[in-house]
Formats: structure tokens, C-alpha cells, sequence
């Protein structure tokens, strides 16, 4: 009786029936076919959801297979990695331990040996403490001899410098003596001369280089200059013959000032002019022959032209 009345429920009604492609339509159920073709499409439309989420729960499932897998390797590299880590941990505080130990041994034989070299040096300030005192007590024995013997040096540096100075007045009268008798004997006196004519030469110094005579090396045959090796009264002499009837004029120069002059004039050939001069010197003042004016002067092998001076 009941499935008389669905039966007859389901003929009066019209049902909604869902369609493969998922869209909703409306069927009036006529007959028992019709209900057989719903329940019929229904149930296909219902196995075939099952199917694709028992295939999702299926693939879900893999998935999480796979993840486990994935797990379970990365867990055994984890295991081996810490077994690794823990292989050479075990090893680093083995090194460390039997390092210390040496460190610890090392440290022990250090203390014993500071405390034996701090023995011995404790010993030795005992020692050097000792002998300052000893030191001591001498240097204060050698003080007072000291004392003693400064005064005994100060009557001898006393006694001394008063030989000194008496030695030393001898000295200086001796060396006075010796250097004024000295310059008293020794001569100076020179006369030098050109062996070679010359056709030029205005306004130079004449340079004799021919040395007959230089007592006291006062005259240098290189500059021409004389220097007074010490001060006093000098006489210079001067002769200068001209060469084929030129005329010549020659100075005697004291430091730079003329003095006197000779003249050559003359029509004959070797005119001959001479002349003097005494001159007041000091040490180191210097006297030469200057060519004043001419053009060239005339000497032989055994000089003609000469330049002398001598000490009165």
C-alpha cells in the first residue's frame, strides 16, 4: 500500500530532474518507466560523483604516499646527518679533552718551574741586598778618604796652577823670544825677472816668472804679487826696457794704488826706464808691477826687465 501511494505521488508530481551536463529541468512523471528512467539517471548521475571523488581521494592519497615517502627519506638523511654530526662532535671533544689535559700538565710544569726560578731569584736579592749593604759601607769608608784626598788635590791643583802659570810666562817669553830673533834673522828680499819678450799686456799685472832671488817666500812667480811675510820698511825696484822703439810704463802697486813709474820714451831702440819706491807694510799688504800703458817690452835669456824688493 505504501509503494502504491509513492508511486502514485511520484505520477501526480512533476519532478526536477538533473541532466548530464549539469544543468536542471523540469520532467512530469507519467508512468513507471519514467520513474525507473529517473531513479536510473540519478543513480548514474550519483555513481559517477562518487567515482570522481573517490579518483580525488584516490590521487589525495598518492599525493600523501608520496609525501611520506618524501618524509621518510629526509628523515633517515636528518638521522644520518645527526649520527654524522654527533661522530665528529664526539671526536671535536675528544681533541679537546686531551688538549686540555696537556694544557692542564703544561700549566703544572710551568707553575713548578716559576716557583723554583722565583726561589732562586729571591735567593739572589737576598744575595745582591748583601752586598749593597757591603757596598755600602765601603762607599762610605771611600767617602771619607775621599773627602780627605779632595782636599790634599785641591792644595796640589792650587800648587799647580800656579807652576803652570809660571811655566806657561817662561813659555810665552821664550816663544817671543825665539820668534823675534827668528824674524829678526831670517831675510826677506827677492828679485825675479822675464826671460821671454812680450808685445801685450795693458793694463795687466806683470808677472815675472823667472826667480833669481825669493828669501822669505814672499814672492809668488804665478800671480807676480810680493806679500809681506811680516811688517816693516821695503824698497822695491823696478826696470823695464821697451822693444823696438815702443813706449812702455810700468807702476809698483801697494794694494791696488799705484806708487811710482817708469817711462821708456824715445826714438833709439831698448829704451831702458828704471825706478824706486820705499814702502811702510804691514803683514799680509801685497805689491806688484802693473803695465800702465805700451805695448810690449824686450829681455834676453839672462833677464832685462826685473822686478826686485828687500826688507831694510
Amino acid at each position: 500500500m505504501w509503494s502504491r501511494f509513492v508511486l502514485g505521488f511520484l505520477l501526480a508530481i512533476t519532478t526536477l530532474i538533473t541532466e548530464s551536463d549539469g544543468e536542471t529541468v523540469k520532467t512530469p512523471l507519467k508512468s513507471k518507466a519514467d520513474i525507473f528512467t529517473l531513479l536510473l539517471n540519478q543513480e548514474t548521475l550519483i555513481r559517477s560523483s562518487l567515482e570522481k571523488k573517490v579518483i580525488g581521494l584516490v590521487k589525495d592519497v598518492l599525493d600523501m604516499k608520496e609525501t611520506i615517502v618524501n618524509n621518510k627519506k629526509e628523515i633517515i638523511y636528518l638521522k644520518h646527518e645527526n649520527q654524522e654530526l654527533k661522530a665528529k662532535s664526539i671526536k671535536q671533544l675528544k681533541d679537546v679533552k686531551i688538549r686540555m689535559t696537556a694544557m692542564k700538565k703544561e700549566n703544572h710544569d710551568l707553575q713548578v718551574g716559576s716557583g723554583r726560578q722565583l726561589k732562586i731569584v729571591k735567593d739572589e736579592c737576598v744575595s745582591l741586598n748583601n752586598e749593597i749593604r757591603s757596598l755600602q759601607t765601603k762607599f762610605q769608608h771611600h767617602a771619607k778618604e775621599s773627602k780627605l784626598l779632595s782636599a790634599d788635590v785641591k792644595e796640589s791643583k792650587k800648587t799647580q796652577e800656579k807652576l803652570s802659570s809660571a811655566i806657561s810666562s817662561l813659555m810665552d817669553f821664550r816663544n817671543s823670544t825665539s820668534l823675534r830673533k827668528n824674524l829678526i834673522e831670517t831675510p826677506v828680499g827677492f828679485t825675479a825677472g822675464v826671460t821671454s819678450s812680450s808685445r801685450s799686456g795693458h793694463g795687466n799685472i806683470l808677472v815675472f816668472p823667472h826667480v833669481i832671488t825669493n828669501k822669505g817666500h814672499g814672492y809668488s812667480s804665478s800671480s807676480g804679487k810680493f806679500t809681506a811675510p811680516r811688517a816693516g820698511t821695503y824698497v822695491f825696484f823696478v826696470t823695464g826696457v821697451s822693444s823696438s822703439s815702443q813706449y812702455l810704463a810700468l807702476d809698483i802697486v801697494h794694494d791696488g794704488v799705484s806708487k811710482v813709474r817708469t817711462d821708456s820714451t824715445g826714438f833709439a831702440r831698448y829704451q831702458t826706464g828704471t825706478n824706486l819706491v820705499v814702502l811702510n807694510l804691514k803683514r799680509g799688504n801685497r805689491v806688484w808691477v802693473k803695465c800702465y800703458s805700451g805695448q810690449s817690452y824686450w829681455t834676453h835669456s839672462v833677464p832685462l826687465t826685473t822686478f826686485s824688493g828687500f826688507l831694510l
